[in-house]
């Protein structure tokens, strides 16, 4: 057998998954052209939202008295400063996340829910993981910039791609009767 046979065999057999990463893929691409690229969303969206992390995040360092003040999206405190910069922002695994969700063939109900439960998940995490740099930067300065580049967005990412695992088993793939 030549290997355009065996290439079209192979092909043939995983339809489903060709067709599920090509539209992973090309929803992933679309999401992030918007959201990650698009001056106008990202200036006019994305970067008011990293000033509303920015806030939340001085909420609750204030919450046990630590006298952050907020400046745009710096956050200050007598300790340490923090820009919430565009692209910690949780735009990256969110799109991620919906593409997943967007693929796979299931219900439009389905879908809906993951969307309505993973999106505001991921956006928790991240906002926790802002936090939890904060005091690291306030703590133990010299492992901010390790921790922040090497370590918390890969956690960002890994828990996203674990709510999708999730909303795959419990939401999105219909069970078959044994």
């Amino acid at each position: 057998m030549e290997l355009r046979e065996q290439f079209l065999d192979l092909a043939r057999a995983n339809r489903a998954a060709l067709r599920f990463f090509g539209l992973f893929a090309l929803f992933f691409a679309g999401l992030y052209l918007i959201f990650g690229i698009v001056p106008g969303i990202r200036l006019g969206l994305i970067q008011p939202y990293t000033e509303v992390l920015a806030r939340a995040v001085a909420a609750f360092v204030n919450l046990f008295h630590g006298g952050a003040v907020v400046d745009g999206s710096i956050v200050k405190s007598p300790r340490f400063s923090m820009t919430v910069a565009m692209g910690c922002d949780g735009v990256e695994a969110s799109c991620l996340f919906a593409a997943g969700v967007l693929a796979f063939p299931t219900t439009w109900r389905a879908r809906m829910l993951g969307l309505a439960m993973g999106l505001p998940s991921i956006h928790l995490i991240n906002l926790l993981r802002l936090i939890g740099l904060f005091y690291v930067g306030v703590y133990v300065p010299s492992g901010f910039e390790q921790l922040h580049v090497y370590v918390a967005q890969t956690i960002v990412i890994l828990l996203s791609t674990g709510i999708l695992i999730f909303w795959l088993d419990r939401f999105a793939v219909q069970r078959r009767a044994s």
